[in-house]
Formats: structure tokens, C-alpha cells, sequence
């Protein structure tokens, strides 16, 4: 009796089974006999075919919105741009927006650096579009791409101390190559010319002038090279889809966070935001919509963020902050190699790591070593030769105001503070006007002759911008405990590494898909 019961349960479950399977096949069979009689004009259309769309009323509306959604997401994908005379004052309404911020953060992504000869991602011949079609994606040499003219209006509008902070999705490296100092920089997705021991704490880090992910794949970042002080394997700092990036440099989450909260007015520059639109920090979601920054969009291509954007300029990005720059008044300065900051920070590889890599190098300017060594004769008197009287005062004060302020703060900043009913703007912005606007009846002693002669961290970081301490990678020539057989080879060469003095907080590790960010918020509830 009992098997029985147990054969005729099995049959009433493999009944009902199949039927579900029969009614789902009789609904897919509808849904492709409906959208082909759709796709057939009115008048083509046969007496029977005209009852069926009357008789299935749901299945035609169904098939309608399927139609609406793919011609939608085809859309999306289309890359278009705004008219001259549109583009015109849409550029003119950012350059005015940006002219009223007091803490501007960026956001790059692969549309700044096509220009470049870099492919991107996700537009009509991108990388991953390719890919998806069965295309070949081609070769591409990485290594003759240079920072592009949005690039150095970036840089310009860091100097004109407009910009605060860049987010960039980018990897190549330009960013930091054309002049922004890495405190200001965060490389979401790593850097390909960065290499780092995690052994060493801190970390240590080795700016090289060739690709240093040859070797390197998802969940596997060694390079093949060593470090030169603990003698561990050396990793990339590439973030691959589906990785945690945790190093505090280039990633420099820290950084990002610090300056979504502080920013008034946020700039997206060639970026589809399908990446970006899942940190809910950057945007400060958890505010009220009144007290967000606002938000500007530059781009050929729909992004997630439009609808929440002031204004969403569809044009390619040079062509639009060359246009945005000569609203500000200020001029971009032209990419000069002999003042590109990797020739004079990149570490030069080992007799025994040649072999290493096969990928091709950076080529340094010619004249770039003769450079640095009349730079460093001349302004940081070093005991070469006999000290002349010449030579003692090679260092002033008025020297480093010029070095300073060879990108001046543009009226357009004084804007604000104008309307706090300050009478003119701070000291920072002018500081060849400083003594006879804030000090005028002061006699200023001349601190030429008694001035300390300061000690440059980096001889290129002083002279081609003005800072005395490193703006990319802090300089240790120690290298007293060095271990195996070339640790004499190595005392001569230059290591990068970030100094303990150095505000070095532990990298705040947001997690993929902001799960970290909704985990902090519920603590704080």
C-alpha cells in the first residue's frame, strides 16, 4: 500500500511539472508569434493575425515594453554631441560654476585619455565593447601615451588652487604624470607604473618607467622583481573587477572620502559611472538632496548619474576644458618631458631584474641629466666645487614666492570671499600683493641674508614646483640594511618609499558594492 501511495504522489508531481513546463512553452511560443506579427505593418497583416493580437491583449503590451527597454538600453550606448552653439553655453555655465567653488573634487574615468591613443571601455569602440562583440581589441603601446590637454588644465586649475582632489578610474598613470601631487590623487583602480612591497611597513613603493603588470592577473600581483630592503616579492597595484583595494597609495581611499565630504561642486570627466554610481560616499547619498554637491557631467555617452546631475555637457572632453579654460582665463600648459616627474622618480632596475620584464620603457628626454645636475650645482649648493660669494645666497626668499606663484590665483577666486564682504581675498591667493595690501605700513625685514638655506627632500619637486618636501614619492638613500649580494649596488640608487613621519592613517576599506558603507551607517544608527 505504502509504495503505492509513494508511485501515485510521483505521478501527480511529474504531472503538474510538465504541466508548468507546457504553459510556459505556450507562453514563449505566443510572445515570438506576437512580436512577429508586431513587427509587420498594418496593412500586411491577415484577418487571423489581427484576432490573435486582439485575443492576447497582455502578451502584445508585454512585447511592446520588451521593444521600448531595447531600443532604450541601444540608445544609452550611442554616443552624441550637443550642437557648437549649445556646447558654447553649457561650457560657459560650468566655467561659471566652477569659478563659484570653494572645494571642486574631480572624477576621471577612460574618456580623458582617448586623445591620448588609449582606448576606453565602454564607448561605441571601446575595449569591453569589443570584446563583447568578437572583436579583436588590438595592440596598444602604453607607452608613448603622454598626459592630453585635459590632463594639464586639470593641473593648471590644481596650480590656480581651484582643484582639491581627483578620482580616477584611470590606470595609465597620467594624472600623476602630469604634475598632481599624489596627495591629491586617488587611483581607484591602481597605477601600471607602481610596484610595492605590502611586507615592508609602511609599504614601500617603486615608480618604474616600463608596465609593471606584464606578469601580473586577477588574484595574482607579483611581478617577479624583490624589494630592495626586505627582499620580498614585489606586487602591482592594479585593482582588478571583483578586487578589494586597500593600499593607501595610489589607491588613496582615504583621500577620496575626505574630499566628497568637503566638496561643493563635483566634476565627472569622461566616466560611465557604472563603476563609480556603486560608492554612495562619493556622492554623499546619505545627505538630503539640497545639501549634495552639485554635480556636472562631461561625457559622449548616457550615464547612471544624469538625472541627478545640474548640468550633463555631451562633448569630448578636450574640446570642452578648452573652452571651459578660456571662460576662467587661464591658460593649459603644454606637457613638457623634461619636467614629467617619472624621469626623476622612477628607480632604475637591478643588474639582476633586467631579465624581468620585456615591456618598453619610457623614453627619457636627452638633456635630462645634464639638467639635474646643473640644477642641483647651481640652486642647492652642494660641495662640488669651492663656495663663492656668488653661490652663498643661491637660495631667497623671493626665489621661492616666484617658483610659488608662477601659476598665480585667477580674479575668479576672489569671488567668494569678495562676497563674504571681505575687501580683498586671502594672503594665500596673492602673495606678491601680501605686503602692501595686509601690511602696508610694516617694514618687512629682508630675509635674504639671514634666511636658512632649506634642505629640498627632492631637488625636482623644488625647483619646477616650488615645494621643498616630495610631492610624489618621499626620497631614502639609507640602505644600511639591505640584504643579499647587491646590497652594495644598492646603496647607490634611490628607493621610494613613505616616510614614518608622514600622516599615514590605515586605508579606509569601503568594500564592493558599498557593502562597507551600509555597515557603517548601521552602526552609527
Amino acid at each position: 500500500m505504502e509504495e503505492a501511495g509513494n508511485e501515485k504522489f510521483l505521478s501527480r508531481r511529474r504531472s503538474v511539472a510538465l504541466k508548468a513546463l507546457t504553459v510556459k512553452d505556450e507562453r514563449v511560443a505566443t510572445l515570438k508569434k506576437v512580436a512577429a506579427i508586431l513587427q509587420k505593418s498594418e496593412t500586411d497583416r491577415t484577418a487571423e493575425e489581427t484576432g490573435i493580437l486582439i485575443s492576447c491583449s497582455d502578451v502584445v503590451k508585454e512585447v511592446n515594453l520588451r521593444q521600448e527597454k531595447r531600443h532604450r538600453v541601444k540608445a544609452r550606448l550611442e554616443e552624441v554631441e550637443d550642437a557648437p552653439q549649445i556646447l558654447e553655453e553649457k561650457c560657459m555655465r560650468l566655467a561659471a560654476a566652477i569659478s563659484r567653488a570653494t572645494s571642486l573634487a574631480v572624477y576621471t574615468g577612460a574618456g580623458i585619455s582617448t586623445a591620448a591613443s588609449i582606448p576606453d571601455y565602454r564607448g561605441t569602440n571601446g575595449v569591453w565593447t569589443r570584446m563583447q562583440q568578437g572583436k579583436d581589441i588590438g595592440n596598444h603601446d602604453l607607452s608613448q601615451a603622454e598626459p592630453t590637454l585635459t590632463h594639464m588644465a586639470l593641473y593648471a586649475l590644481y596650480k590656480a588652487r581651484v582643484l582639491k582632489h581627483i578620482v580616477s578610474q584611470n590606470c595609465d598613470g597620467l594624472h600623476l604624470r602630469s604634475g598632481i601631487p599624489r596627495t591629491l590623487l586617488s587611483e581607484v583602480h591602481g597605477n601600471m607604473y607602481v610596484e610595492v612591497c605590502r611586507t615592508c611597513k609602511p609599504f614601500r613603493e617603486y615608480w618604474r618607467l616600463f608596465d609593471v603588470t606584464e606578469k601580473t592577473a586577477r588574484y595574482s600581483h607579483g611581478t617577479g622583481r624583490f624589494c630592495h630592503r626586505c627582499d620580498s616579492v614585489l606586487q602591482d597595484s592594479i585593482v582588478h573587477f571583483g578586487e578589494r583595494g586597500n593600499l593607501p597609495w595610489p589607491i588613496n581611499w582615504n583621500g577620496a572620502t575626505r574630499a566628497a565630504k568637503q566638496a561643493d561642486v563635483i566634476l565627472c570627466l569622461g566616466s560611465s559611472l557604472k563603476v563609480l554610481k556603486k560608492y554612495p560616499w562619493l556622492w554623499q547619498m546619505d545627505r538630503p538632496v539640497q545639501k549634495r554637491p552639485s554635480l556636472y557631467i562631461v561625457n559622449l555617452q548616457w550615464t547612471p548619474k544624469d538625472e541627478n546631475a545640474v548640468l550633463k555637457i555631451n562633448g569630448k572632453c578636450d574640446e570642452v576644458m578648452k573652452k571651459v579654460m578660456a571662460h576662467l582665463g587661464l591658460e593649459i600648459p603644454q606637457y613638457n618631458r623634461a619636467k614629467d616627474p617619472i624621469f626623476s622618480h622612477a628607480i632604475q632596475l637591478r643588474s639582476s631584474e633586467q631579465c624581468t620584464t620585456s615591456q618598453p620603457c619610457l623614453e627619457e628626454p636627452a638633456d635630462i641629466a645634464h639638467m639635474q645636475l646643473s640644477e642641483i650645482s647651481d640652486n642647492f649648493c652642494e660641495d662640488i666645487a669651492p663656495k663663492t660669494k656668488e653661490r652663498e645666497g643661491c637660495i631667497s626668499a623671493k626665489k621661492i614666492t616666484e617658483s610659488m606663484s608662477a601659476y598665480p590665483a585667477p580674479f575668479f577666486t576672489a569671488l567668494p570671499f569678495l562676497s563674504m564682504g571681505l575687501p580683498f581675498p586671502p594672503m594665500y591667493m596673492c602673495p606678491q600683493l601680501t605686503p602692501l595690501f595686509y601690511y602696508p605700513f610694516i617694514q618687512i625685514p629682508d630675509m635674504t641674508i639671514n634666511m636658512p638655506k632649506p634642505k629640498p627632500a627632492c631637488t625636482f619637486c623644488m625647483e619646477n614646483e616650488g615645494s621643498v618636501t616630495c610631492l610624489y614619492y618621499q626620497r631614502d638613500t639609507d640602505s644600511s640594511t639591505l640584504i643579499g649580494p647587491e646590497s652594495k649596488q644598492v646603496k647607490e640608487t634611490k628607493t621610494l618609499v613613505i616616510h614614518a613621519d608622514s600622516p599615514m592613517a590605515p586605508p579606509k576599506n569601503p568594500g564592493w558594492f558599498g557593502k562597507g558603507y551600509r555597515k557603517g551607517m548601521k552602526r552609527k544608527r
